[in-house]
């Protein structure tokens, strides 16, 4: 990550060690684009140098995709996405071979998410056992319970 950022100025306050928890997988090309992104949203709020809060957010861009304000949804609908997106939350919690939640986010995304669950790795792992696969299926698709709660 920091070979990429030789070229933009970066805040003091700048952890790499916190991106490169956030950003597990990534390529080189990837984190290039990250390092862009966040030139780019320091430079449109008009700052010198790129800070941790514009990381985070060129990290949501590039996993999530651009935010869409422009999708205007009804509180009905955003009652169902924080809803959905709890329910993702409360079972990878009462799970204890998923990764932790690090962010719930109910704000449209890219192309087609209304909302997302970000959930990050402790520590690099190359192979997944049957049981830790069968947690990570009922955390993406165990939400119907929650949803009949409301």
């Amino acid at each position: 990550m920091a070979v990429h950022a030789k070229s933009v100025k970066i805040d003091p306050d700048v952890s790499f060690k916190t991106i490169a928890k956030r950003t597990p997988g990534f390529t080189g090309a990837d984190l290039a684009n990250v390092i862009n992104e966040s030139a780019l949203l320091a430079a449109r709020h008009n700052k010198n140098s790129v800070g941790m809060e514009d990381l985070e957010a060129a990290i949501d861009r590039v996993l999530a995709g651009p935010e869409r304000k422009s999708r205007i949804m009804s509180e009905a609908e955003k009652k169902t996405v924080a809803i959905h997106e709890s329910g993702h939350t409360l079972i990878a919690a009462m799970l204890p071979k998923t990764d932790p939640v690090h962010k719930v986010s109910i704000i449209p995304r890219g192309t087609a998410a209304l909302g997302y669950t970000m959930q990050l790795p402790i520590e690099d792992k190359y192979l997944t056992t049957e049981s830790e696969l069968l947690e990570i299926s009922v955390s993406c698709l165990g939400v119907g319970p929650p949803k009949k709660l409301f």
